[in-house]
């Protein structure tokens, strides 16, 4: 359907401001993400809550919001010829732009169809809204967000993350899949809210850096793992291309000590070559359980994205640049029975002992999550309410704060 107006301009001549539709910009000190809803309000009901609730104070954040008592689809400006200045110019000086919206999509399908031109964050935006548990689908040629003109794509590295809500998955937000403007202002949400939303703040939770100053010399970061049976993800580069031995990052599961471990690992080889490996170490020994030569090629400073998976006694993993769509098969798979106990999460930075980088190697690790099941208890404060929820399963909260050691 054809906009009612060709442009902010001619809608604010017909409609008025703060009657007929509000705008909202707030701009934390030194943030540099945006988060925003062109068609907040009663346009395209629950995508402004959204975009407000995972700006919270550390991204910038916008809306447009039709507070008409009907007929707010008139104020829609289609997101390829948005012109609003407050917002376009928001979205300028940002470096990374989420853009929420909400479509018809298939009747009682929760899911979101995610695009945009920015590539890497569209795919880690996916992976940790599945991780959450969310169903998140290629959005389809004509909500794509891959024109340049779109308002997503208008930031400083002229690139940005579309996310169009099905209108079931907004309804799964707030009590009794009530979308109106009375239930939204109340400031009532359900517990998929906060989970959604957290998901996509974990995206943004940033990245910590190991320095590895010695070859053969193990870096730990951990965190206590919320049951035996995990399901992690991670990113991971490393500032340089490995010379003589390789730069070998690792996800780590059921951590009892420095002796006693399995581990899903990387090697960034010398030829540039990446092999995926699972291991395990029991009792100060290290042994090779199976491994593949992936189609990666290592590129200093490129993220790559691992999975690990420890189920029972079965072991899996996989890898993909994080600009491609996670692979849909597993890469690597097998059983071991050593070891049980849940003990620690987290990763492993270490150099192999052929290694003759000038040193320090940097290793940077992102965008860790943990799926499960879980629960979780979750403090929001709405309209001044303080309400504690707790999530179901599959929600991913464990998010380590990685640091340089």
């Amino acid at each position: 359907m054809a906009d009612t107006y060709p442009s902010y301009a001619a809608l604010a001549a017909a409609q008025t401001e703060g009657v007929d539709y509000t705008r909202t910009s707030v701009t934390p000190a030194g943030a540099t993400w945006a988060s925003i809803a062109i068609h907040g309000g009663s346009i395209e009901p629950g995508s402004g809550e959204m975009a407000r609730e995972v700006a919270g104070t550390r991204m910038r954040y916008f809306e447009f919001a039709g507070i008409k008592s009907s007929n707010n689809v008139d104020l829609h400006l289609t997101s390829t010829v948005y012109d609003e200045p407050t917002g376009v110019a928001l979205v300028a000086a940002s470096r990374r732009c989420l853009s929420f919206h909400g479509y018809t999509g298939t009747t009682n399908v929760a899911e979101t169809a995610i695009g945009g031109l920015d590539t890497a964050l569209v795919s880690r935006v996916t992976m940790a809204l599945r991780a959450a548990g969310f169903t998140v689908i290629t959005a389809p040629s004509e909500i794509a967000g891959t024109n340049p003109a779109n308002i997503a794509n208008k930031t400083n590295t002229s690139m940005g993350v579309q996310l169009e809500l099905s209108r079931a998955q907004r309804a799964a937000f707030f009590p009794n899949g009530d979308l109106s403007r009375a239930l939204r202002d109340s400031g009532q949400r359900t517990p998929a809210f906060y989970a959604y939303a957290a998901a996509l703040q974990s995206v943004y939770e940033g990245r910590g850096v190991v320095s590895l100053t010695s070859i053969n010399v193990s870096r730990y970061t951990l965190i206590p793992a919320p049951a035996a049976d995990v399901d992690m993800t991670a990113t991971v580069s490393t500032d340089k291309l490995a010379v003589g031995g390789s730069h070998l990052p690792t996800l780590v599961a059921r951590y009892a000590d420095a002796n006693n471990m399995y581990l899903a690992r990387l090697d960034f080889t010398g030829t540039q070559t990446v092999i995926l490996t699972l291991r395990k170490r029991v009792a100060a020994t290290e042994t090779l359980l199976i491994q593949q030569t992936t189609d990666l090629t290592h590129v200093a400073d490129a993220r790559y994205a691992m999975r690990f998976q420890v189920v029972g006694t079965t072991l899996r993993a996989k890898a993909w640049a994080v600009a491609q769509r996670e692979p849909s098969m597993w890469q690597v798979e097998t059983t071991d029975t050593s070891l049980s106990a849940a003990g620690q999460i987290g990763m492993r930075s270490i150099l192999s002992t052929l290694n003759t980088n000038v040193l320090p190697v940097t290793v940077s690790w992102g965008d860790f999550l943990v799926a499960g099941p879980q629960q979780f208890t979750v403090t929001r404060s709405g309209n001044g309410i303080v309400k504690p929820h707790a999530a179901g399963a599959g929600v991913q909260v464990v998010r380590p704060a990685v640091r340089a050691l």
